[in-house]
């Protein structure tokens, strides 16, 4: 298993600006665990909130990567922590309600044994193809897909991943033939787009935006209910009439269910001061993703509602266990 480890120290005015919370742990580091790979946008979008994170927790904050199943190995990691604040995950929406119906036999469930501390970001997909495939558009595609003996391959970051819940929600709703081809992570999966091993994938915006720019990849649509600034020539599902995703794929924070009331209304506190942090919001805007503020008090009832409506989508795909 590949852990990578990355530490923000606080700075003179971190101490200052949340010291009670400081004086509460001590001084060993604090530890967000991304349970995908290094490079993909769960990682991303956790080490530019680690920096804001720890000048308002006022200590050191680690980002340590585990990844594997579809997430569920770092999951299971924090599962496991001591409930004492100090191990934190970065889940994403499809790790909330996707994975239980993926992984039945798993130890855990997210929703049982852990608490959300608070959301961190949105973040829409863009459908991307080589510019060597002959495809320009969405049509292009469904049509490349109904050929006679044709199955294409799209690209996911495993068994219920964003990527996989989109791409299969296109392939219900133009009746092509293609076949998800899991990688642990974006990085991995969009190296092999750009090699031209794989026929199309809903990327991240965070590892897509600059290969479309640069002409490497074709963007053909984008999950947003809005354009993206970032890809204004890119439509959304919706206008190129192949779809409309009503699904925001977020990242939220989470700690074991038996950590202590007090702690997890300080981590909810800082969370919430700390994206709210203009340099936080512009750091997620220049990546693609897009900032997603939900009230402290809030954050454990709409995680619960939109794990339902993410679950009631996977069921309407068919998305079953391996």
């Amino acid at each position: 298993m590949t852990i990578t480890r990355r530490t923000f120290l606080m700075g003179a005015c971190a101490t200052l600006a949340a010291p009670s919370f400081a004086q509460s742990f001590g001084s060993r580091p604090l530890s967000i665990v991304v349970p995908f790979s290094a490079g993909g946008p769960t990682d991303f979008i956790a080490r530019v909130f680690a920096q804001y994170f720890s000048q308002e927790i006022g200590g050191p904050v680690i980002v340590e990567n585990k990844p594997g199943a579809s997430g569920n190995i770092g999951m299971q990691n924090v599962v496991d922590a001591a409930p004492d604040g100090m191990t934190i995950v970065h889940s994403t929406a499809a790790m909330q309600a996707v994975n239980p119906l993926m992984y039945p036999g798993a130890k855990f469930l997210p929703s049982r044994d852990l608490v959300p501390v608070g959301m961190t970001a949105a973040l829409p997909n863009v459908l991307v193809v080589h510019p060597n495939s002959g495809i320009k558009t969405i049509a292009d595609l469904v049509r490349k897909g109904k050929q006679p003996g044709a199955e294409l391959t799209f690209a996911t970051f495993g068994p219920g991943s964003s990527p996989h819940v989109y791409g299969s929600v296109l392939r219900k709703a133009t009746g092509i033939q293609a076949v998800p081809v899991p990688y642990k992570g974006s990085g991995n999966a969009i190296n092999d787009m750009l090699a031209g091993n794989i026929d199309f994938i809903f990327d991240s915006m965070t590892t897509s935006v600059s290969h479309v720019r640069s002409g490497k990849l074709i963007g053909l649509a984008i999950t947003s209910p809005q354009r993206s600034s970032l890809l204004p020539d890119v439509p959304t599902l919706k206008e190129t009439g192949y779809g409309d995703v009503d699904l925001k794929f977020w990242f939220t924070l989470q700690v074991p269910v038996k950590t202590p009331a007090d702690i997890v209304d300080k981590l909810r506190k800082a969370t919430a001061r700390a994206v709210q942090q203009k340099g936080y919001i512009e750091g997620l805007l220049a990546r693609g993703a897009e900032p997603f503020y939900v009230e402290p008090s809030e954050v454990a009832a709409f995680v619960k509602k939109d794990t339902e409506h993410w679950l009631s989508a996977a069921r309407a795909i068919g998305i079953k266990p391996d």
